[in-house]
């Protein structure tokens, strides 16, 4: 998260946890994935 160890202690629990659940956020796609349809656009545009 980028956080240093003394950054860390510093912190109290909950603006500890506060951070780490925005960054699962930031970092976590709404969507599980590709469709079929961009797959294969996907695979079309790296063949070529």
């Amino acid at each position: 998260m980028g956080f240093t160890p003394q950054e860390v202690r510093a912190m109290s629990m909950w603006q500890y946890m506060a951070a780490i659940d925005g960054y699962i956020t930031a970092n976590s796609p709404d969507e599980k994935g590709l469709t079929a349809g961009e797959t294969d656009d996907l695979w079309d545009f790296i063949q070529s």
